[in-house]
């Protein structure tokens, strides 16, 4: 309350985390919560982790930045957990999960609190936000967005058994992140076991689990692409990146800290809306943005021969042949909040080495929900350049626009596909109508140095790697295309258009 009157809702969220860590009662009642988990774990033969969560994990400071706060909860999916191919809970993993749920519930939890807990204490410790998150390995049966809605409805099975079990509806989150936030390597059984996981993390307030939304990341060595490419940099580099892959598979009961292992935002300036507003219009001549000069110069690839030829129909965006798996991208180290620490200080600024988006597919997520309204929990920030921007670049003649560009700072929540606009030959005529538009899925990887955003164009170029240093505004495209049957790859720079 105090920190809502001094400083308004962040103020609250600050005030809240602050008070729970202040006393030992929170970190008591964490402490009881994984004996209960290990109990449980033990009697079901299951494979479960668990990290705590504090407020300096979430970004906060302050003395009690270290004392816990809510546990982020691993559980390992089961062979026999739900039935084959759906979402539907066996009787086993009912009956165990069942008996998860009751330790989140206040009835429970109040029943577990000292007498001398004051009203505020027990109304803090029984009215934890509890978010449940389906994840699968990136070789499920099912693929593309399937992987997201069988993990949302996964997730709202066992967010239904926790609702029965006593916690309150109004206090359950839940989601699917299908194949997007791996915890380990999915090139490896081990390590795809591993990914196909239930997480459950329960914090003091919504504030705070928004604060915890935002830290999510995804080590990008970790997606099935990478690894042959990461190697490749290994081999040419000497760097061993495959330590920023280690770890093992969950472990049985483990509940230590160190377990082996859309909201659209406005466009801005004027080429931007003019853009967004054509895009969002499906009868609408979109117009191309008028900062984009149509002399802009163009990279071409650095194995482009001197002579092509362009078969007829084609796009020539400038650039040359090449060989899938096309160019590997290097982003630095990798970024890393998880609340379970995998990668080693050893190890923390080994490069990690994307490959092409030839080799890769879309990573689809849904959006975290309320169990009871179904109402979005909007992502809070997003990434400085892509917040519903527009970019775009003059390959060769052919105007190419992304509008409403957005990057969440939660890796895990959902990515708002921009629309596509080519106007090929453009003459710099403002009311030509483009050649191709299109709506994209997109996958964001992030290091420490640069972020790629890769656009799944499927048109007249196969897909766009755009390639962003740290606090910049503009960054090399790889833009793939085919050419008489050929792969192409041309490297315009592109830019933010303010």
């Amino acid at each position: 309350m105090i920190g809502y009157l001094s400083h308004g809702a962040k103020g609250a969220v600050i005030g809240a985390a602050a008070g729970a860590g202040g006393g030992f009662l929170i970190g008591h009642l964490m402490d009881s919560r994984r004996c209960g988990l290990y109990k449980i774990a033990q009697a079901n033969q299951l494979n479960l982790a668990s990290a705590s969560i504090t407020p300096g994990k979430l970004g906060l400071q302050g003395k009690d930045a270290n004392s816990a706060i809510g546990l982020d909860v691993q559980l390992q999916n089961k062979s026999d957990e739900f039935e084959v191919g759906s979402s539907k809970l066996t009787r086993a993993a009912r009956a165990y999960l069942a008996q998860i749920a009751q330790l989140y519930a206040p009835q429970a939890v109040a029943a577990g609190l000292p007498a001398s807990a004051s009203p505020q204490e027990r109304q803090q410790a029984t009215q934890h936000s509890v978010l449940i998150v389906g994840h699968t390995d990136a070789q499920d049966a099912t693929s593309g967005a399937d992987l997201a809605r069988l993990s949302q409805e996964r997730a709202k099975a066992v967010a239904d058994v926790f609702a029965q079990n006593g916690v309150p509806a109004s206090n359950i989150y839940y989601q699917g992140a299908g194949d997007a936030l791996p915890l380990m390597s999915n090139t490896t059984q081990q390590g795809r076991e591993a990914n196909d996981r239930v997480q459950i993390v329960d914090v003091p307030t919504q504030g705070d689990l928004q604060l915890y939304l935002q830290r999510r990341g995804a080590n990008p060595a970790n997606f099935d692409h990478v690894a042959t490419m990461a190697g490749h940099a290994a081999e040419n580099t000497g760097a061993d990146t495959s330590a920023s892959r280690d770890g093992a598979a969950l472990p049985t009961a483990n509940t230590s800290d160190t377990p082996a292992p859309q909201t659209q935002a406005s466009t801005r300036g004027s080429a931007a809306k003019q853009a967004a507003v054509a895009a969002q219009s499906p009868s609408a001549v979109a117009k191309p943005p008028r900062s984009i000069a149509a002399t802009a110069p163009v990279q071409t690839a650095r194995n482009a021969p001197a002579q092509r030829s362009v078969h007829a129909g084609s796009y020539d965006f400038g650039g040359g042949p090449i060989h899938p798996p096309g160019e590997p991208i290097n982003l630095g180290a990798a970024v890393d909040h998880s609340m379970f620490s995998l990668i080693t200080s050893a190890h923390a600024d080994t490069p990690v080495i994307v490959g092409s988006c030839l080799s890769d597919h879309p990573h689809p997520t849904t959006p975290v929900r309320n169990l009871k309204t179904a109402q979005e929990l909007p992502p809070r920030d997003f990434a400085r350049g892509f917040y519903g921007t527009v970019w775009g670049t003059n390959a060769n003649g052919n105007l190419v626009a992304i509008t409403g560009a957005t990057i969440p700072l939660d890796a895990g929540a959902p990515i708002p596909r921009p629309t596509v606009l080519i106007y090929r030959n453009y003459q710099g005529n403002v009311h030509q109508a483009p050649s191709f538009k299109g709506q994209a899925n997109v996958n964001v990887y992030r290091g420490t140095q640069k972020t790629v955003y890769r656009v799944f164009i499927d048109g007249p170029a196969r897909c766009l790697d755009l390639v962003v240093a740290d606090a910049q505004f503009k960054g090399q495209g790889n833009l793939y295309y085919d050419d008489n049957g050929s792969a192409f790859l041309a490297t315009p720079e592109f830019a933010m258009q303010r």
